[in-house]
């Protein structure tokens, strides 16, 4: 879900939420990839890299800090298809901590 907006992510987890397994996969996993394309196909990726933004994801995503991220992801759709508030949180604290290794670590200049 990494590239979806907030709006997506919480529409995800209520049709998740709903059950409706087809529909929520297809919204999780076909929006961001048809996004990515979308970015690759027409932005001007040299450009967002060299912003201040892109510059972040490149010195604090380490594979570890993906991995933390994507255990969050999936904690909360597991937990949005079984009805586990609690999972939903500590799901979204791991997505946060997996965003937050230039405060851990403290920000670094390239």
């Amino acid at each position: 879900m990494m590239g979806l907006t907030r709006d997506q992510r919480v529409l995800v987890h209520q049709v998740l939420w709903r059950r409706r397994l087809v529909a929520g996969l297809f919204v999780r996993y076909a929006s961001p990839v048809v996004g990515s394309v979308l970015v690759l196909r027409f932005a001007d990726v040299e450009r967002l890299s060299s912003s201040r933004g892109g510059q972040y994801v490149l010195q604090h995503m380490p594979p570890a800090m993906v991995a933390l991220r994507l255990a969050g992801d999936t904690l909360m759709a597991v937990g949005a298809w079984k009805h586990r508030p609690v999972w939903l949180a500590v799901g979204l604290l791991l997505v946060v901590l997996g965003w937050s290794d230039g405060i851990l670590h403290g920000v670094r200049t390239v």
